[in-house]
């Protein structure tokens, strides 16, 4: 007889043609066995339509991702789940999961599923990037950091993480760690003008902490263990003379932490308890630049000049280009009676002063337009010392101007002299 459709064959919908044949006159036991059989091939048939709907991997992703698209994240999510069902999940499976994962509001989920993707997979520079992004919406800007510097371990020319890296430093006021990432900005010619002059004033422009610190206190309520948000937010309420609850948020870090060990002194010396500084400080480290600031300082309360010297000698050589140590080791020569030995640390405060003006006229729309200011501001940070900075801002002179000579001069110049002062690696500065 002639095969039957499986559409028009109603006890037996679904099974394939060569099973519809005249069975009436076969055997008893030959009818079971082909009764069992369709059976099974019909089990077999309901799994994978239960598993997969009939659709390949490669379609279930793209479902997945166009629903996602689409603003229908369950519906995502049952593609997803129906995919991993289907075959291991690759880099790419498990990158779309977590995005779905966060469209849904489960950023642990999606976490998770970052984590899972490894180094030397081809999605893993984006996945760590997602995961920074995750972990800083969480406030735990730490985590974040540590995803950020994963990053650029795999790749660094990633120009986001390490614009993400300079909001964290500079929220964090992590000098060193700001320099590192806006040099290396720099060098991959992704260093815009309002980055070099945020760069300028951070040293030359005095700091309000109102807005950081609450962003601070954000980070460390997510993350008590926020180490280098908490030292930030300490030094932002001293300076703003709210020195009780500047000691309740240091109180969480240990008496060996360098860093700390030197803010609890600072709040002694800001509440005039010069003898108990003194004690504090008995047993702990003579040359420790941290340190030897506060007892430069300490000295000066006391006009000590030659010990005041001595101390802001040790803390200066760590930081010659600090405006701060040259004005402190300045007035202790002077108080010392060494006028003359004051001039140079004068006169760097002089240059380093003389930035100001042009960062205040640089942070004006004028400013921006002015296609001198950048070989002038270039000329004055090689002055006063900073020269990562000075290289940046002749070569951001250059690429308005290839021809512009004394910027051409200037960043060959640095260039050499910057050969023997390179910024430590990504990561180094970060405990």
């Amino acid at each position: 007889m002639l095969d039957v459709p499986a559409s028009e064959s109603p006890g037996h919908r679904g099974l394939p043609y060569r099973l519809m044949l005249d069975r009436s006159n076969m055997p008893l036991a030959s009818r079971r066995r082909f009764w069992i059989v369709g059976l099974l091939l019909a089990a077999v048939g309901a799994s994978i339509a239960w598993r997969g709907g009939g659709e390949s991997p490669d379609r279930l992703f793209d479902r997945a991702r166009t629903e996602l698209a689409a603003g229908h994240p369950e519906r995502a999510a049952a593609a997803i789940e129906r995919l991993a069902a289907r075959r291991p999940p690759t880099g790419f499976d498990r990158l779309l999961h977590a995005q779905i994962d966060e469209a849904l509001s489960r950023p642990i989920d999606a976490l998770d599923e970052l984590a899972r993707i490894p180094a030397d997979d081809p999605v893993a520079p984006v996945a760590r990037m997602v995961a920074g992004r995750l972990e800083m919406q969480r406030g735990r800007v730490g985590a974040a950091e540590a995803q950020y510097l994963a990053c650029l371990a795999i790749q660094p020319d990633a120009v986001k993480a390490r614009r993400e890296l300079v909001y964290i430093y500079s929220v964090q006021h992590r000098q060193a760690d700001l320099d590192r990432q806006l040099h290396e900005l720099s060098e991959r010619d992704s260093l815009e003008f309002a980055y070099l002059d945020h760069w300028g004033k951070t040293r030359n422009v005095v700091w309000s902490p109102e807005r950081d610190c609450d962003e601070l206190s954000r980070f460390i309520e997510a993350d008590p263990d926020d180490r280098r948000s908490r030292i930030a937010l300490v030094e932002g309420l001293r300076r703003m003379h709210r020195l009780d609850e500047a000691e309740k948020v240091i109180e969480p870090l240990p008496a060996t932490d360098p860093e700390a060990l030197a803010l609890r002194g600072w709040l002694l010396l800001d509440r005039g308890e010069l003898d108990a500084l003194d004690r504090f400080l008995a047993d702990s480290p003579q040359d420790d630049p941290r340190l030897a600031k506060l007892r430069g300082n300490l000295a000066l309360k006391r006009g000590d000049g030659p010990t005041a010297v001595r101390f802001f000698r040790i803390a200066q050589a760590a930081e010659p280009a600090d405006r701060s140590l040259n004005s402190g080791l300045a007035n202790a020569l002077r108080l010392a009676g060494q006028l003359e030995a004051a001039a140079p640390y004068l006169e760097a405060v002089r240059l380093h002063d003389a930035i100001t003006p042009l960062i205040t006229r640089a942070s004006t729309d004028e400013g921006e337009k002015d296609r001198a200011l950048p070989d002038q501001l270039a000329a004055a940070c090689e002055a006063a010392g900073r020269l990562f900075e000075a290289r940046a801002w002749y070569k951001l002179a250059l690429s308005r101007d290839p021809v512009d000579a004394e910027a051409q001069q200037g960043f060959h110049r640095l260039g050499l002299r910057l050969a023997e002062a390179r910024p430590p690696k990504d990561g180094e500065g970060a405990k």
